[in-house]
């Protein structure tokens, strides 16, 4: 296990959590994870806070940062969800503190997760379980890199009875690193190549109901949770995830 990454499976009958959360235009602390000695790293520089103004949720008030059960009679259950990312992958862990498997940094893109990202977790892959990728936000030009290494993995995470997703990066509203309009191309690119991966589209969810950030690129704990809803219901075969 490397030092400066959270990863952890917790045993036991998994059970919902019921979160509510009022997004805030300030940034808030890091949360600091639960039962762990090592320090969770901080995130990128960011952009000054965005004004009152700024794009604000429009889904309905009460299912603000609520986690939600997949509503399919025929839900089954994956044995193991392993989440690999970035920051706002830390902000989707920590916003609802479940029982999958996380492999994620602050800041880190194509380099870290060849190096670090998938290794450590690499073992933990097997058959039924679902491996979720949110990554590019910081290296949105490594494009290619991206759909080279992540079709490599998936066929050879298949052959393990695993399945492979990719979640599209989603929108900023003043990122001084990236735009909407290249998060654009590089997702689009992503879809159109991606081979053995399932594509979820959270791009189009967010600016379709609505989002907002806490500094311009990170979501509040609503949207993250909102986030993990939306992958959750479009797991291949409608996997139930923490919900068992």
């Amino acid at each position: 296990m490397f030092s400066n990454v959270y990863a952890t499976e917790i045993a036991g009958p998994p059970r919902p959590k019921i979160l509510t959360v009022t997004p805030t235009p300030t940034v808030k602390p890091t949360q600091t994870p639960i039962s762990t000695p090592e320090p969770v790293p901080t995130q990128k520089p960011t952009s000054t806070p965005v004004p009152d103004t700024a794009e604000k949720d429009v889904s309905d008030p009460a299912d603000q940062g609520t986690l939600s059960r997949p509503d399919h009679p025929d839900t089954i259950s994956a044995d193991k969800l392993v989440f690999i990312g970035d920051s706002r992958t830390e902000g989707l862990r920590d916003a609802v503190n479940d029982d999958s498997i996380w492999s994620c940094l602050s800041s880190m893109g194509y380099d870290w997760m060849v190096s670090t990202g998938v290794p450590q977790v690499e073992d933990q892959i097997e058959d039924n379980t679902a491996v979720i990728i949110l990554m590019g936000v910081n290296d949105l030009y490594h494009v290619n890199d991206y759909i080279s290494y992540i079709n490599s993995k998936a066929a050879e995470w298949g052959n393990r009875g695993a399945q492979t997703y990719f979640v599209s990066v989603g929108p900023v509203q003043n990122d001084p690193y990236c735009s909407n309009a290249e998060i654009e191309s590089f997702n689009a690119a992503m879809q159109a190549n991606l081979s053995g991966v399932t594509y979820i589209d959270v791009y189009s969810h967010l600016v379709s109901e609505g989002f907002s950030t806490v500094d311009g690129t990170h979501y509040p704990d609503s949207v993250s949770i909102d986030i993990y809803n939306y992958i959750l219901d479009h797991l291949e075969e409608q996997r139930s995830g923490i919900w068992g």
